[in-house]
């Protein structure tokens, strides 16, 4: 994966997520970022709200950059 930015959208393996999502970059960190999840599976939901939609991904974790269509 080429270089990581804040406020872009990716398709990643999070940290304790069984399936993929798709989360906006809050923070990069040594080894981590942590995403904002905007969608995820419904298997993981539960999961996720716990969490407050906020996950830590390791970079060798993130796949794809994707855009995604802001509803505001």
């Amino acid at each position: 994966m080429e270089t990581i930015e804040i406020g872009l959208a990716y398709e990643c393996q999070a940290i304790g997520i069984e399936n993929e999502v798709v989360g906006v970059v809050e923070q990069l960190y040594n080894n981590t970022v942590l995403i904002n999840v905007v969608t995820c599976a419904s298997a993981d939901r539960a999961t996720v709200i716990e969490l407050q939609n906020r996950l830590l991904v390791k970079y060798e974790n993130i796949h794809a950059c994707v855009e995604i269509e802001c509803s505001a």
